[in-house]
């Protein structure tokens, strides 16, 4: 524990020194003045019993209220003093980057609105990490950069989702992904999303949500096991998830080996879909993987603990004050 305002103390005893010498020389001059009455006899008086008894209650009662201010001032003194508790905090702190890599292609429209449903339901969990999100088809464009602004981050993906899911959409949100020799250009899209990563000197834990079902249709300027190798090369770990791995569509067996040797080429994890609604499940376990912590600077946290010492200073003047009417009674 440690005491804030370590002169309150001293105040507050050298305010009931001059308190006590006040009133010791009020009663001093009291007793001197010539204007006092005198009694004759005053002793038969002091004899009786009423008499002695009414002052025994009274020393009494002046005994208890000495003793209860004495209680107040010392609860006041603790107060004016703050009392405060100290104890040294290391926050812990997810050092987590994690961008989200989505393929707009039509056939991924489904899958990319369950994956950004999930991160709209996991936003309130995150502390410390850092989400983007980029989508691409043939050309790559960043809907939001790398931010713990988590309350943005949830507008920003509760209207991409609204907007894919919007039958009438104007597809607006594709804008700026259409820049390229073709369409679904997967290489490029991998490597552009890598590049959203930034002060790669940082120990943070970096990875890489990339949906796509690898049907490329187009010229690359990058393939997809060199933007592998490139993620792989910066500290970049890649989640791949398939839809096009299913028995549900016939899509050509070497584009998911592809995309499975170059999701794990970077150490990440490599997931065949048939349903949307396996992606909270795979989310989560990406989540649970990635969990990574490092410990902020500390610092001193004092809290003050008044409410034991506003209590008893309540209390005390409560009771001289039900002392003060006993007593002129």
């Amino acid at each position: 524990m440690e005491m804030l305002n370590a002169w309150a103390p001293l105040a507050w005893a050298a305010a009931v020194v001059v308190t006590v010498l006040v009133a010791l020389l009020i009663r001093s001059r009291r007793r001197s003045a010539s204007s006092a009455v005198r009694v004759a006899h005053l002793d038969r008086v002091t004899e009786l019993p009423g008499f002695r008894t009414a002052r025994a209650r009274l020393r009494v009662g002046l005994g208890i209220a000495i003793a209860v201010t004495a209680v107040a001032v010392a609860a006041s003194a603790a107060l004016t003093s703050r009392i405060v508790t100290v104890r040294t905090v290391t926050p812990e702190v997810h050092n987590r980057d994690i961008v989200l890599c989505l393929d707009t292609s039509g056939s991924m429209t489904d899958y990319d609105v369950a994956i950004l449903d999930t991160f709209i339901e996991l936003v309130d969990e995150f502390e410390g990490e850092r989400i983007g999100l980029t989508i691409f088809n043939a050309s790559a464009v960043t809907y939001f950069p790398l931010t713990t602004d988590y309350d943005y981050v949830a507008d920003q993906m509760i209207t991409l989702r609204d907007n894919m899911e919007d039958p009438n959409t104007d597809y607006a949100y594709t804008d700026g992904t259409l820049l390229g020799d073709g369409s679904s250009l997967i290489g490029d899209g991998l490597a552009s999303c890598t590049m959203r990563f930034d002060n790669l000197d940082d120990d943070r834990s970096r990875s890489i949500i990339f949906a796509t079902d690898n049907f490329v249709a187009g010229k690359q300027l990058v393939s997809l096991p060199q933007a592998g190798q490139y993620a792989k090369d910066n500290g970049v770990v890649v989640y791949g998830l398939n839809p096009g791995d299913s028995t549900a569509q016939n899509y050509i067996e070497e584009l998911a080996a592809e995309l499975k040797d170059a999701v794990e080429m970077t150490g990440g994890e490599y997931f065949a879909l048939s349903d949307p609604q396996a992606v909270p499940e795979i989310v989560h376990s990406i989540q649970e993987q990635e969990a990574s912590a490092m410990d902020a600077p500390s610092y001193v946290v004092r809290s003050d603990k008044p409410d034991v010492f506003l209590w008893i200073a309540f209390c005390a003047i409560l009771a001289l004050l039900a002392l003060g009417w006993r007593l002129r009674r």
